[in-house]
């Protein structure tokens, strides 16, 4: 077998198929990418620089892929996800680690952290993530809602509007204290939304921000919830259930697949009884590893 390398130009459709292959069965895929090669190229497509240029693959005798990764980094928060590691059946042991450790090798200087995750069935990763010394997250649930359970939901809130530029004091410290070291910071989330990139919104009563939440439609047609949080105070007065329906509604009109797709962690009960309550069914349960923190810098 080759050393992990650059996948070629014209061993991207083979990388492709091989990638869904694998995505196919929970035990062998990663996160956030689909099980079909057209679904899978869209998904990578939004990586811009980072693909195919950051795609490693690991080739047998016949020239044949049996083993790859590509790596997604962000320069700004000096981390990477690193996607994968997909090994043939049977190998790997020869292929995993050496192919991890090759894409951070190949990261920037300034990407000090690195992250890989799957499913919990994925028990091989698991293993990988305890040898490299990586710190499992908290399992995380994935949930998805399709348009037929709108009719169901209460009205858009009219507490609910698009963010503006000058609502980021507001947001930021709700945004670190509810999703610290996320991959999307508080002023890019508030300026793609004005944008049209995202769909960022923000509840408001009696002139002051309670709550915001951000969306956006994947590459591949399907809406996804990125954030929703609303403050200490207003929870438990409806803010969050009005706030989580309106962005929610506003997702599924805008995704061609009239969906909406989210993560949560296990511990938020809260919330995982809301979405349970607009009709949301769990899909699936990921968890992340995460390299540690290089000294003098926490996560």
């Amino acid at each position: 077998m080759s050393q992990p390398r650059p996948v070629a130009s014209d061993e991207i459709g083979e990388l492709l198929d091989f990638i869904a292959a694998r995505q196919a069965d929970p035990a062998t895929g990663t996160c956030y990418l689909g099980t079909e090669p057209e679904s899978v190229r869209l998904e990578l497509d939004e990586f811009g620089d980072a693909w195919p240029g950051a795609a490693l693959v690991v080739t047998d005798a016949d020239g044949r892929i049996v083993g790859a990764t590509v790596t997604e980094s962000d320069a700004e928060l000096g981390r990477s996800w690193i996607y994968g590691p997909w090994a043939a059946d049977g190998l790997w042991d020869a292929v995993a680690r050496p192919l991890v450790e090759a894409a951070v090798a190949g990261c920037a200087s300034g990407i000090v952290q690195h992250e890989i995750s799957g499913d919990v069935l994925n028990h091989p990763l698991a293993a990988l993530a305890a040898e490299l010394g990586w710190t499992a997250s908290v399992p995380n649930h994935v949930f998805v809602v399709r348009a037929d359970a709108v009719a169901g939901w209460p009205s858009d809130d009219p507490r609910v509007r698009p963010a503006r530029a000058d609502d980021f004091a507001a947001i930021d410290p709700l945004h670190d204290a509810e999703f610290p070291g996320t991959y999307l910071p508080t002023r890019q989330m508030i300026d793609d939304g004005i944008a049209g990139e995202r769909i960022t919104l923000v509840s408001e009563a009696d002139g002051t921000v309670i709550g915001y939440g951000c969306g956006r439609v994947q590459a591949d047609g399907a809406g996804y919830l990125d954030f929703v949080a609303v403050t200490p105070a207003a929870r438990g007065t409806g803010a969050g259930l009005g706030l989580t329906a309106t962005i929610c509604r506003r997702i599924i009109e805008a995704a061609p697949q009239h969906d909406v797709n989210l993560t949560v962690q296990d511990h938020r009960a809260p919330a995982i009884a809301l979405y349970r309550k607009l009709g949301f069914d769990l899909e699936t349960t990921i968890v992340g590893y995460s390299s540690p923190a290089p000294a003098g810098r926490s996560s």
